[in-house]
């Protein structure tokens, strides 16, 4: 009886994992296939050379990947093709044709199962650019190595000499038809430069260069626009050795008139006082600098000069940190606007300092420019209860060592705007960002200060101690402050009258740890991990 009760529970148990197992196979049988996942990469997208390396994870259901290459986010396809492996070299040897150099791409992958209809969705993996072509042509700067007609060429003696230049147009991606063949002459090859003349203003170029018919490299060009001032009398200064010859010309122009400078060469303000508008531009030229006013004495305004505006333009201002300005206005006056564009100051008691007489200023503009080593006036002073300002904006520049910043004796009846801005040991530790120092009724900025897209350091320590905090305002207690992407280092610090909503965030290292070499001036951002690398801080020091 025993051995039969114990058949039965055996047979129980077979008859149980019977059932259990045609019920899981109508599980399997029922079970709703969906796609594939998308392609993921098990590293970036990297380069070697001009071949792109895509690496990505391998999909067990998937037979074979779909590649597409684009240069304008697949708006157009430059390649597609098919390979049943998810690591692959994207090259000439794949594509039928070398990828360009020096070029962004980017990549997306469709994985493909054995039923069409089950493929994954395209899966985007990034964007890559190539290499460089290795080869001893130099990379060109924007400003002194290219006119509105002409390019300076110029590499380093490496190999087979280089004896031959060619030019071609900026869409001409795979360099097959010059618009110039230039055999160089033996002082050029002995001197590893060649100026190209005959180009066309305002394009973009690619110059190669060769030894014999093999190609050693190529850079890309863009030519400046043509200097064009309308129909306002232009007095070209270029190629004259006298560094008087501005002030006398001043004295000469008509309102309204344009003077060009020659890069490179110094001029003297002669302590003139403006009494007409005008525009102080540099012209195109191969010399490295900008030209150079030096500011002793400083500028000024005649008095009573009514002016619509004083404007210079990519030139450079210096003189004695203790004792020099480039405007130190003492006249009574009514003034348009004083820009500054594409300009340097360095080494100066302050750039513009109104310190007597009565008047406005409608605008005091900053744009695309450098100020450093500035001493008790900063970038603008107005340093009178009987002038006032409007309006100011700085713009896309640089502000490194500077003892005090802004500063007003009386209201700003418009706004100041501060846009992508680097500004860095800026105020001298304990002094004021915002000084305005008017009292009641006279020590606010009537529309407001916004300051966005902007990276502000630690203070100045002028003694090199270790102290670096500043202080937020002075005034200013009615004033409103916008404050939007903007960041300061983890070193900056308030000792007292903090700016309320500033900064919107704190990076998390030092200045140091975030830019190249901020004792020479070199402000761009070597932390690539920053997340407003690209959105904050004067653009030229962002990274590509």
């Amino acid at each position: 009886m025993k051995k039969l009760i114990n058949i039965s529970k055996i047979c129980s148990l077979l008859a149980l994992m019977v059932l259990l197992f045609n019920a899981c196979k109508d599980d399997d049988e029922n079970f709703e296939r969906t796609r594939l996942f998308r392609p993921v990469l098990n590293e970036t997208l990297y380069t070697e050379g001009n071949t792109i390396i895509v690496n990505m994870g391998s999909l067990r259901q998937a037979v074979s990947y779909t590649m597409e290459v684009s240069r304008d986010t697949f708006q157009t396809i430059d390649y597609s093709f098919s390979s049943d492996t998810s690591y692959m070299e994207i090259n000439g040897s794949l594509v039928g044709e070398e990828l360009l150099w020096n070029t962004y791409y980017q990549v997306r992958a469709t994985a493909h199962a054995e039923d069409a209809q089950y493929d994954s969705r395209p899966s985007d993996l990034g964007s890559v650019k190539t290499k460089k072509f290795p080869g001893p042509q130099g990379t060109p700067n924007m400003q002194f190595d290219v006119t509105d007609t002409r390019a300076r060429v110029f590499w380093t003696a490496s190999g087979a000499p280089i004896v031959k230049v060619k030019v071609f147009a900026g869409n001409d991606l795979r360099l097959k038809s010059p618009l110039q063949d230039l055999d160089l002459t033996d002082e050029q090859i002995a001197i590893n430069e060649a100026v190209v003349a005959g180009l066309t203003p305002a394009t973009k170029y690619q110059i190669a260069i060769y030894s014999e018919d093999t190609i050693r490299g190529w850079e890309v060009y863009e030519t400046k626009p043509t200097l064009d001032f309308g129909d306002a009398p232009v007095y070209d200064l270029i190629g004259i050795d006298n560094e008087m010859i501005l002030y006398d010309t001043l004295a000469d122009v008509e309102n309204g008139a344009v003077i060009i400078l020659d890069p490179g060469r110094t001029y003297q303000t002669g302590g003139y006082a403006f009494n007409k508008s005008v525009l102080i531009v540099s012209g195109y030229g191969f010399t490295p600098s900008l030209p150079i006013i030096e500011c002793t004495p400083n500028y000024n305004i005649e008095a009573g000069a009514s002016l619509d505006s004083i404007t210079f333009k990519n030139i450079r201002f210096q003189g004695r940190f203790k004792d020099d300005y480039v405007f130190n206005i003492d006249q009574s006056g009514t003034l348009g606007e004083i820009k500054f564009e594409g300009c340097q100051m360095h080494s100066l008691r302050g750039v513009t300092r109104i310190k007597g007489g009565t008047g406005t200023i409608q605008d005091y503009t900053v744009v695309n420019s450098v100020a450093d080593s500035i001493r008790d006036y900063g970038i603008f002073y107005v340093d009178t209860d009987g002038w006032q300002a409007n309006n100011v904006s700085l713009t896309h520049s640089t502000f490194s060592k500077m003892q005090y910043f802004l500063a007003s004796r009386t209201n700003t009846t418009g706004s100041i705007d501060i846009e992508s801005c680097t500004i860095d040991q800026a105020p001298e530790q304990g002094r004021q960002m915002f000084r305005w120092r008017g009292g009641d009724g006279k020590d606010n900025v009537l529309g407001g200060i916004k300051i966005s897209n902007t990276i502000w350091g630690p203070g100045w320590n002028m003694s090199g101690g270790e102290i670096f905090a500043v202080v937020g305002t002075e005034g200013l207690g009615s004033t409103s402050f916008n404050v939007v992407n903007s960041w300061v280092t983890s070193d900056f610090e308030f000792s007292s009258n903090e700016i309320s909503g500033f900064p919107s965030f704190i990076y998390n290292g030092s200045a140091n740890g975030l830019w190249e070499d901020r004792e020479n001036l070199d402000y761009s951002i070597k932390d690539r991990s920053f997340s407003a690398s690209n959105s904050a801080g004067d653009p030229r020091w962002r990274p590509e």
